[in-house]
């Protein structure tokens, strides 16, 4: 007897754990719902939301078709929030929403390719644009062997580096919308971000005899400087003269232009300065300000 009454234990303990198991892989919990017939079933006011046998989730939809199926009738929609991790931490197939109300379409997805986190813009690419005239003779001397020469001047001081200020701004937009990206006084750009930026300008000075000189030259120059202020690049167009244009009347407009397309990050300023020696007859390095300053003017898009 104490063999049988061992052994009926022994089922009995054995039994037990495989009867409560099979119940609990078996059973279906409902919230609010008497007899689920899903695994998980949740009343609520607007409909119920379940979880099938094969593990899709349904928020109003008796039958998803997908691991998460949201198309109920009406509201079926998702909200996706930003995140400060790397596309590499979010992992791929990641989604997070953007929102940036700098620019013309307001906000927009991106996904994580594991890498880099890669956006969808629904009306396009978002571009910064930027136009600008000079008809004023403003210009700052900010690189002199001289350093009384520091400082705002008029026209062009030759063999001086010489930032032309005060420009007369006729666009500023991110994507159709006003931005600060550019200060007219200063000339003066900083990417609001990281990319390529197509950016040209050009200047003339005043029509004037070029005399006899070894080494007449005129130089338009993009200068980068990051958010500290240290130049990391620069770029510059070389335009070289006649040694003599002859007597009076033969007088040229001299002047440049630059026309570069350039990485910036986000923060970097770009400004475009001068450079000239020019062997003049008679008259000051002043710009050529006919037609509203048409010769005189400045672009920057980004790519």
């Amino acid at each position: 007897m104490m063999i049988q009454h061992h052994k009926i234990k022994s089922f009995v303990s054995a039994f037990i754990p495989m009867l409560f198991f099979t119940i609990q892989v078996n059973a279906q919990i409902g919230l609010g719902v008497d007899n689920p017939t899903q695994p998980v079933e949740i009343k609520t006011d607007a409909g119920n939301v379940i979880v099938d046998n094969t593990g899709k989730l349904g928020v109003l939809v008796p039958s998803p078709k997908v691991a998460i199926d949201l198309r109920s009738a009406t509201n079926g929609s998702v909200a996706i929030g930003n995140t400060d991790k790397t596309a590499s931490q979010a992992g791929a197939g990641a989604l997070r929403y953007i929102a940036s109300p700098a620019i013309g379409v307001k906000g927009y997805l991106e996904f994580s390719d594991g890498t880099n986190w890669v956006s969808f813009f629904p009306k396009g690419k978002p571009r910064i644009v930027v136009m600008a005239s000079k008809t004023t003779q403003d210009t700052y001397v900010f690189e002199s062997a001289v350093p009384s020469e520091i400082g705002t001047k008029s026209g062009i001081v030759q063999r001086r580096s010489s930032y032309l200020t005060n420009w007369d701004e006729k666009l500023d937009s991110d994507s159709g919308v006003p931005t600060a990206n550019f200060n007219p006084a200063t000339g003066e750009f900083i990417a609001p971000r990281t990319g390529v930026y197509f950016a040209t300008f050009t200047f003339a000075l005043q029509s004037s005899q070029v005399n006899t000189g070894d080494n007449n030259q005129t130089e338009a120059i993009w200068e980068v400087r990051n958010p500290s202020g240290t130049i990391t690049q620069r770029v510059k167009t070389n335009n070289g003269y006649a040694s003599d244009t002859g007597a009076s009347p033969n007088m040229v407009p001299v002047g440049s232009a630059c026309t570069v397309s350039v990485y910036l990050n986000k923060g970097d300023k770009l400004r475009p300065f001068t450079w000239i020696t020019v062997a003049f007859e008679g008259t000051t390095s002043q710009f050529d300000t006919s037609g509203s300053g048409a010769y005189n003017s400045l672009t920057i898009v980004e790519q």
